[in-house]
């Protein structure tokens, strides 16, 4: 029994050494990722099937909380804390500071994450005819 675990062993870490010279060999730019279907697009805001939220909402976007993985307890995001009324009916989030937007060639931001932004992305959802940000729609 011992043998074949450690057959077992050898195995798993041979192939993990695979895996790494070959990622290694993959550009910096390139992004791979693996799915069991085509996302229907890249902003979750827009496309909310399991498919599209793997492909894009967890590892692209931050979210005011989390789940904790593997489990229903949620856990601080981009909001470190947030508060519940007595009627349940609303919610204050506490948003982190010195939270940096990522810049690319079409978009240079001027200030950090706020407010402003969360109310933004809320709108965007239940109005799928607000426009989207030309810097955005480049990289969709």
């Amino acid at each position: 029994m011992s043998i074949s675990l450690k057959k077992s062993g050898m195995l798993k870490l041979g192939l993990s050494l695979v895996a790494m010279t070959v990622a290694a060999s993959v550009q910096a730019k390139t992004l791979v990722y693996c799915s069991e279907g085509s996302p229907e697009g890249f902003n979750p805001q827009l496309f909310t099937s399991g498919t599209t939220y793997d492909a894009s909402s967890v590892p692209i976007y931050n979210r005011l909380v989390e789940f904790k993985t593997g489990t229903t307890e949620v856990i601080p995001g981009l909001a470190e804390k947030w508060d519940v009324s007595e009627d349940g009916k609303t919610y204050t989030f506490h948003l982190r500071q010195g939270v940096k937007w990522q810049d690319s060639k079409e978009f240079k931001p001027t200030r950090d994450f706020n407010a402003d932004d969360v109310v933004f992305s809320f709108d965007r959802q239940k109005n799928a005819q607000k426009p989207v940000p030309q810097s955005v729609r480049r990289q969709l």
